[in-house]
């Protein structure tokens, strides 16, 4: 199987370590702004993107026009969502995105689900998100966070909005408050609390490393090589474990 890596920086180049280990070549690894050859495109059985979120559109429609499929890492691009989604439909490649590739973060985000629909139940606790990344990292709050509320909004109907980073005056009781801290080399770590004025109850994921995240992208590349159609890491996941 030959991969092409868009993006090559730390998440880049942790791909290219492990990919050797699972009989993956990697044919080009392409930096920003590195020119793509048209003989590199046909070459290539699935293209993986870890760059920035305002290179994901492009990149899906050169990609896309080759009929090649596309594994899309990078996060902080959903607003350009709909738009990727009829690029798909149109070409009808396979493309897989997530706001983490992590099989940890994915075990996490069940266990957060499984957390929320008991809170639901009982109003005196209330819930807050906290991430912390590196100092590079683009977006934030982070896309897992993000995953992370929708989740808790889909369960605890007591919570109706998000609010990113400090409140004006008074939190509302409708509002999921995100928190953010971004310093030195944080791989990623989320915590979820649900506090009472009797305790308090936390889940917490910490990444040691980004092997974690790598090994989910080859994965999905070998999950999508032929595949049509717009797909989740846990589309990616259900069919792995069944």
């Amino acid at each position: 199987m030959n991969i092409t890596l868009i993006g090559y920086g730390k998440m880049g180049k942790e791909i290219d370590r492990l990919a050797s280990e699972r009989g993956i070549t990697i044919i080009e690894r392409l930096d920003l702004g590195s020119p793509i050859k048209d003989s590199e495109i046909q070459r290539t059985d699935v293209a993986i993107q870890f760059a920035s979120p305002e290179s994901v559109l492009p990149h899906v429609q050169r990609w896309a026009a080759a009929g090649k499929n596309i594994v899309v890492g990078t996060t902080g691009w959903q607003n350009d969502l709909d738009k990727v989604k009829a690029i798909v439909a149109e070409t009808k490649i396979g493309l897989v995105y997530a706001s983490n590739f992590s099989i940890g973060v994915h075990i996490f985000f069940r266990l957060i689900k499984e957390a929320a629909t008991l809170i639901n139940k009982f109003a005196e606790y209330d819930v807050s998100i906290h991430e912390a990344h590196h100092k590079d990292k683009l977006d934030s709050p982070s896309g897992t966070a993000l995953t992370a509320a929708k989740i808790l909004l889909g369960h605890i109907e007591r919570k109706k909005t998000v609010l990113s980073g400090p409140p004006q005056g008074k939190i509302k009781l409708d509002q999921l408050q995100i928190t953010s801290t971004r310093a030195g080399a944080i791989v990623g770590t989320h915590t979820i609390t649900f506090d009472s004025l009797a305790d308090s109850i936390e889940l917490k994921h910490s990444a040691k490393n980004r092997a974690g995240f790598a090994l989910g992208a080859l994965l999905a590349a070998e999950w999508v090589k032929n595949k049509h159609g717009l797909f989740t890491f846990e589309d990616v996941l259900a069919d792995t474990i069944q």
